[in-house]
């Protein structure tokens, strides 16, 4: 595939100067655009000391006027001003007003905010969870949050009521039924009424990912099942947990991935590795990276000095001081060129050139800037 430039078009360039000369970008909603603006598809953008939102086009369809934003999760976004942290909608209107000292993004429908010393959880409506006010809480899980109160964790269900009470030294998420916790300093399983079904006999242990969940047994690790038993036996040095259905564990100093049966599927052979994106895994020897895929198939050298996740089939690679795009056959196909450059994250990637940010599209075509670009 021949290689894609750095494009950056005169129609591009056009939207870009009329919007900062004349700050008209279209607001979301407004006559002009074809349909409902997606609020997952929209990327923060930089311009001219605040922060804005643009769409897919490029078209900057929330004006910047937050001092810190964050992109959309459960259709809202976290943004903050002078008067605080709240929530916008797709059309840059406040759904939850920015009162809040602090704030965490939506997932599963709840948020938390700080309130004093502590926190609450909050609905999409701005509404508060019960009258529940704790000192932590994580993010709601199978209809379960681990929460901290007088030092210690229980869980709380999504009306705010306490359904296990608070006796564990820390409990993180519920997956597969199962809950991770601490008691006298060893790690264990609770299920969804607070009985401890996989007993906290592990020194170090990690939630379930699959149907798998890392433990270390002295100074090994393995991995058990959801009934507690020992599925993977405990002979590596380290161990992370299943991410599309691989794992990487380190041998003997170095890493490899294994599946869920436990059989060594990608040697280890790599100085380092990190977890599979996309179908990929990045993995590094002698100070420089590359790609396996899920077969152990080095797709992508291990040539580059630096590697980001594959994303939409696309992996930004860095080449000498400048970062371009390799696709999943190690073809470069998007030129390096960039200061900085990131994963591709719904049809766009932040990039960095000649310290101005852009987003570019797949085919390297510069869509929106914050400034014009001069070559």
């Amino acid at each position: 595939m021949p290689m894609r430039s750095f494009v950056f078009s005169a129609m591009c360039c056009g939207i870009i100067i009329l919007s900062l000369s004349a700050g008209c970008s279209r607001p979301a909603g407004t006559p002009g655009t074809n349909d409902p603006v997606a609020a997952e598809s929209l990327q923060v953008a930089y311009r001219n000391g605040k922060f804005g939102y643009i769409d897919p086009r490029g078209n900057m369809v929330i004006e910047p006027r937050f001092d810190i934003a964050y992109i959309f999760r459960d259709g809202l976004a976290p943004v903050r001003t002078d008067e605080g942290w709240g929530f916008i909608d797709s059309t840059g209107r406040y759904a939850i007003d920015p009162s809040h000292e602090s704030v965490t993004p939506f997932k599963n429908g709840f948020a938390r905010a700080s309130v004093g010393d502590g926190q609450v959880y909050i609905r999409k409506d701005g509404s508060r969870v019960g009258d529940l006010l704790v000192d932590f809480g994580y993010h709601f899980s199978e209809g379960l949050a681990f929460v901290k109160t007088g030092g210690l964790y229980g869980a709380v269900d999504t009306t705010g009521r306490m359904v296990i009470p608070p006796v564990f030294e820390l409990g993180y998420f519920f997956s597969r039924g199962r809950g991770l916790v601490k008691k006298n300093g060893k790690w264990g399983y609770i299920d969804k009424r607070g009985n401890m079904v996989i007993a906290a006999n592990y020194v170090e242990a990690d939630n379930f990912w699959g149907s798998r969940a890392r433990v270390r047994v002295d100074d090994r690790w393995g991995f058990i099942d959801t009934a507690g038993a020992m599925v993977i036996a405990p002979e590596y040095d380290d161990a992370w947990s299943f991410i599309e259905e691989r794992a990487r564990v380190k041998l003997d100093g170095k890493w490899g991935f294994i599946d869920t049966s436990g059989k060594l599927v990608v040697d280890c052979v790599y100085d380092s590795a990190e977890n599979y994106s996309g179908g990929y895994a990045r993995v590094r020897r002698l100070n420089r990276w590359g790609f396996v895929d899920k077969e152990g198939r080095e797709v992508v050298p291990a040539a580059y000095r630096d590697v980001k996740p594959f994303s939409a089939g696309l992996a930004p690679v860095r080449q000498g001081m400048k970062w371009g795009y390799v696709d999943t056959a190690g073809t470069l196909v998007i030129e390096p060129v960039f200061g900085e450059a990131a994963s591709f994250h719904k049809g766009l990637a932040k990039v960095t050139r000649k310290g101005v940010q852009a987003y570019i599209d797949s085919e390297g075509r510069v869509v929106w800037s914050e400034k014009p670009l001069d070559y």
